[in-house]
C-alpha cells in the first residue's frame, strides 16, 4: 500500500510523512534532494541556461522518480510518499512550459513520455492522497520562518504563481482518494501530539488498511468530519 503526500514548498509535507510513518510503522521515502542530477548547475545560471536546460532538467527528474518507485513497488509492504510523481510533471514540468522555458515540442515530447509511464506498474496510483493546502499568506509565513536560502530569495511572484497552480492540480486530480488536510488546523512542530488526530482521520478513511502496529484512541466519525 502506497499512501502520497502532496503541497507546495511550506506546507510541511516532510513533518508529516515523518510523523505519520512514525505513527503507523510506514516504509518511508522522502523526496531526494537528487544532488547527482547533472542539469542542476548548468539549469540556474540564468534565463537561457532555464530554457536550455529545462527539459533536460525535468527528464532527468521524472526518471530518477520512476526509477525510486519501482524499487519501491518491487520491495512491497506499506509506503509513505512525500511528494508524488504527479506533483513533479503536471505542476513543475507543466509550470516550466507555461513561463516559456520549454518549447510545445518539448512539453510534447516530455507529456508523451510521463503518459506513458503512468501505465507502468510503477504508476499504480497511491492508495490515498493527503493534500496539504492553507492560504499564500499563511504558507509564504512558513517559508519566511524556516529561512532556507534559496527559498528566501525566491520571488513572491513565485510562490504566488506555484500556489495557484496547487490549487487548479488538485480540484481536477482524480487519480485517487484524496484528504485535504488544512495546515492552520495543526502545528506539529509546536505540538506534536496534534499527529493523534490526523491519525484518526486516516484510520477512517484506510479503515482495515494501515498496519497493526500499537493501540490507538478511536476517533469517531462524527468528530473527525466535524
Amino acid at each position: 500500500m502506497l499512501i502520497g503526500v502532496a503541497g507546495m514548498v511550506g506546507t510541511g509535507k516532510t513533518t508529516l510523512t515523518r510523523a505519520l510513518a512514525a505513527r503507523f510503522g510506514l516504509q518511508l521515502a522522502l523526496e531526494s534532494v537528487d544532488a547527482d542530477n547533472p542539469w542542476l548547475e548548468s539549469f540556474y545560471g540564468g534565463r537561457d541556461e532555464m530554457r536550455a536546460y529545462a527539459l533536460h532538467l525535468q527528464l532527468h527528474f521524472l526518471a530518477t522518480r520512476f526509477a525510486s518507485m519501482r524499487r519501491m513497488r518491487g520491495l512491497g509492504g506499506s509506503w509513505i510518499l512525500d511528494r508524488t510523481w504527479y506533483e513533479d510533471a503536471e505542476i513543475f514540468a507543466r509550470g516550466l512550459f507555461e513561463q516559456g522555458l520549454m518549447t510545445s515540442d518539448e512539453w510534447t515530447l516530455y507529456r508523451s513520455l510521463y503518459s506513458e509511464l503512468l501505465h507502468s506498474p510503477a504508476a499504480r496510483p497511491p492508495r490515498l492522497l493527503i493534500y496539504l493546502h492553507g492560504p499564500i499568506d499563511v504558507v509564504l509565513d512558513r517559508i519566511a520562518t524556516r529561512g532556507r536560502p534559496k527559498e528566501k530569495d525566491a520571488a513572491v511572484e513565485y510562490w504566488t504563481s506555484l500556489h495557484a497552480r496547487y490549487e487548479q492540480w488538485i480540484a481536477e486530480f482524480r487519480h485517487c482518494r484524496v484528504l485535504p488536510l488544512d495546515i492552520r488546523d495543526y502545528d506539529l512542530v509546536t505540538d506534536p501530539n496534534a499527529i493523534e488526530e490526523i491519525a484518526g482521520r486516516l484510520r477512517v478513511e484506510l479503515e482495515g488498511e494501515l498496519p497493526q502496529t500499537e493501540l490507538w484512541p478511536a476517533v469517531s466519525r462524527k468528530r473527525v468530519f466535524a
